[in-house]
């Protein structure tokens, strides 16, 4: 289910939410579900941490309180009964969104007085473990993944700046294809392939047992090593200790079979520490406008080029182009970044 109860200023809503350029920003006074069973109040840009069952009592208050309901979302409209502020409900459960009618003055009252009683908003650590709580692993569950990387937040580079896609995480990490598993090992810019015997799944899943019950905050700061198991079909997720999981990982590694190593390609990383190769903004925007120009000028050679070259690009049959790093794989995941594969 998914909750989303509002008092909207209709006009600066719109306005927000029809920018040209630039970032819009929800300035809805709400209470809402970030995932399911997880409600966060936001006002005037601060978040409060709103426990399950104050949210589901919540929900429950107001829609007592409805005198209509609608198919659909909530209409972008600059009036709404002659005002230019609403009371905005928008529920959506069983594969359908409904939105109800409310007087919109008791509904500011109602989200003020639950905001008075929640206490200091969350800075970004709160706010992030609140979003993101660790669930409970079950006795009995299917183990997706084991993951420890390196923890890389937006920094708003230009890509003409830092002259790559994304940097390296220096990923390790065991996963499933199907009813087998497969841990890869990141040393330097070696990785490090086994396939894990299904004898050993047990043990690995005692010791996954073992690692969360002690759990990890979701929140990390970029630059430094986090780790995860996710379990279930919805791939629910535990955050891990870093140095235990890595323990873990190395543990399974050296109880399976060694598949293969293959070299990372570095054009499509940069170390996550390292300054980029261009690090004055002016340089790399006069450089991106030079390119563009070049680029203009080769259309026509490119455009043959590509005609020329389209057959040899494709991929050999039973294998399939990572659209995230270009890597060629034949399993489910990506060697090198670890997507999920298009047809999977």
């Amino acid at each position: 289910m998914s909750v989303y109860i509002a008092y909207r200023d209709l006009v600066t809503y719109q306005f927000q939410m029809s920018l040209c350029g630039g970032t819009p920003t929800n300035p809805d006074f709400r209470l809402a579900t970030v995932q399911s069973g997880v409600y966060l109040l936001t006002c005037g840009g601060k978040d409060y941490a709103v426990t399950k069952e104050r949210g589901e009592q919540f929900k429950n208050e107001v829609l007592s309180k409805t005198t209509g309901s609608h198919a659909g979302h909530f209409p972008m409209v600059p009036e709404h009964n002659g005002k230019t502020t609403a009371a905005v409900i928008e529920i959506y459960e069983d594969n359908e969104t409904k939105w109800y009618d409310f007087d919109d003055e008791l509904m500011l009252k109602m989200l003020t007085d639950l905001k008075d009683e929640l206490g200091e908003p969350l800075d970004r650590r709160g706010l992030i473990n609140h979003c993101y709580p660790n669930p409970s692993l079950p006795e009995d569950f299917e183990l997706q993944t084991i993951y420890h990387q390196i923890y890389c937040g937006p920094d708003n580079t230009p890509q003409a700046v830092i002259r790559v896609m994304f940097p390296d995480t220096e990923t390790s990490r065991l996963w499933s294809f199907g009813d087998e598993y497969f841990v890869v090992i990141r040393k330097g810019l070696d990785q490090n392939k086994y396939k894990v015997p299904a004898s050993l799944i047990p043990d690995i899943k005692d010791k996954v047992r073992e690692l969360c019950k002690n759990p990890a905050e979701a929140y990390v700061e970029p630059g430094k090593w986090e780790s995860y198991i996710q379990f279930g079909k919805t791939k629910e997720r535990i955050f891990t200790d870093p140095g235990k999981t890595m323990e873990l990982l190395n543990y399974i590694a050296s109880n399976s079979e060694f598949d293969s190593t293959s070299q990372i390609d570095t054009n499509k990383y940069y170390p996550f520490n390292a300054p980029p190769a261009n690090a004055f903004g002016m340089m790399g925007f006069m450089n991106n406008m030079m390119a563009q120009q070049q680029a203009a000028a080769n259309t026509y050679a490119n455009a043959a080029a590509a005609q020329a070259t389209e057959k040899a690009a494709q991929p050999a049959p039973g294998t399939w182009k990572c659209p995230m790093c270009g890597a060629s794989n034949t399993g489910k995941f990506c060697i090198e970044c670890g997507s999920v594969g298009p047809d999977f």
